[in-house]
């Protein structure tokens, strides 16, 4: 029998960014696995990113239902000079008071966020849509924004018997900016109640890394499963791909002052005074929105010359870059929950087979990951000895045209892998 299941989310293309990627290779696959899926997302929402070649994406085998979504703070946003919600967690000289009390609105009055003005206009529309479409027995929210968890939270106490799974691709409360937004206690108590009671009333809770899980863990006090994010990994041979004919290292993605990988800076000035023909060859590229700081450190430590950014690219351009690249770099938000920070980039780098450049926080999720598949190099945040060894060398191989990357144990992740895991879960 044919199971059919609703998922709910915000981000669906032509939204682009890391938000739309882990269900959107998630849905190629709930066909062969015989369950038909109804997508709900918004049609005329903020998103930070857009991205058109996603829409080339979306399986044909889809119901996809848009509805309009209310975002006030979209105007705040333009008002206080934010863009795409720049400013929390990027470095600021100083915060003016209007864009101080736009953060102190969106944390203390946009309750779980603000995107909540889509909660009850969506409860409404589903829950008719619900009881028009019985055969349809299992929800799927997907947060953040934890907006679409409250969403089904509704949905769920209105239909008991309706099974619900819960997916957290970010934490909740332990996110690294919630601190950043400015709480008071009532904001805090009432983020904490509604976490605990999707966490409590949800029938299978899924996290995307082992320390995100036992963190909801502790909070929710129930068992909660682990699907990674995934990537649908091309086949080629990659040495016969065109590589870039400079010593290439390049960042895919957004790259917040959180993200500042300084020992980098430092490593590659120190690489270019030990090695003279590196400057010969060298180039830094940052594709995606670069926080100024960022900039501000490739200057100071004279790296100006190399740098070329920050390019905008569509995602089926970087996944071509990202073949061609010598080395990807992957660097881990410095924060709080680093250890548990696993972003879905780090797949889309695995289907790439390129070496990876990689920094974070020991013991982390993100170097077990690194080590298990043979990816890259990870290195701590403040290490730059040994990264400028590991350039030197990579650079060495890169002359004699023999840099290359052999990951394993990489099918465990396939988009089609995890699919065929989260269904089963279901059932």
């Amino acid at each position: 029998m044919v199971k059919k299941i609703l998922l709910i989310t915000f981000y669906w293309p032509p939204a682009g960014g890391p938000g739309v990627h882990r269900w959107l290779r998630f849905s190629k696959y709930f066909k062969e696995n015989n369950c038909e899926l109804t997508v709900y997302c918004p049609e005329n929402a903020a998103w930070p990113v857009i991205d058109e070649s996603l829409n080339s994406e979306v399986s044909e085998d889809l119901t996809v239902i848009r509805r309009k979504v209310f975002e006030p703070h979209k105007y705040l946003q333009k008002k206080a000079g934010f863009e795409g919600g720049a400013g929390i967690g990027t470095k600021t000289n100083k915060l003016g008071f209007i864009k101080k009390m736009m953060i102190w609105t969106r944390g203390n009055l946009f309750i779980p966020d603000a995107r909540r003005f889509w909660i009850n206009p969506s409860y409404r529309f589903l829950k008719n849509y619900l009881k028009e479409n019985p055969d349809i027995t299992h929800i799927i929210s997907t947060g953040p924004p934890h907006s679409m968890h409250v969403i089904a939270l509704k949905l769920k106490k209105q239909f008991p018997k309706l099974h619900w799974t819960a997916d957290f691709r970010d934490p909740w409360t332990e996110i690294d900016y919630y601190q950043e937004l400015l709480p008071g206690k009532f904001a805090d108590k009432m983020q904490k109640k509604l976490e605990l009671s999707v966490l409590q009333n949800a029938d299978l809770v899924l996290s995307i890394g082992e320390d995100c899980a036992k963190g909801l863990q502790r909070i929710g006090g129930r068992k909660v499963e682990i699907i990674t994010n995934g990537f649908i990994f091309p086949e080629f041979d990659p040495k016969q791909i065109v590589l870039d004919s400079k010593f290439s290292i390049a960042h895919f993605g957004s790259m917040a002052a959180s993200r500042n990988p300084v020992s980098l800076w430092k490593a590659l000035r120190l690489a270019l005074q030990e090695n003279s023909k590196l400057k010969e060859y060298l180039n830094i590229n940052l594709y995606g929105s670069v926080d100024f700081s960022i900039t501000e450190d490739i200057a100071k430590y004279e790296l100006t010359d190399f740098y070329t950014g920050p390019k905008q690219v569509s995602h089926k351009e970087s996944i071509t870059l990202q073949q061609r690249t010598q080395l990807l770099l992957l660097v881990a938000n410095k924060a709080i929950n680093s250890k548990g920070i696993l972003t879905g980039k780090f797949f889309e780098y695995l289907g790439a087979k390129r070496p990876m450049l990689v920094i974070g926080e020991s013991d982390s999720d993100l170097e077990k990951i690194v080590l298990e598949t043979n990816s890259g190099k990870f290195f701590e945040y403040e290490e730059v000895e040994s990264l400028k060894h590991y350039i030197l060398t990579s650079f060495e191989q890169f002359l004699n045209q023999n840099l290359y990357s052999n990951p394993i144990n990489i099918e465990q992740f396939h988009s089609k892998t995890l699919t065929r895991k989260i269904i089963e879960l279901i059932k």
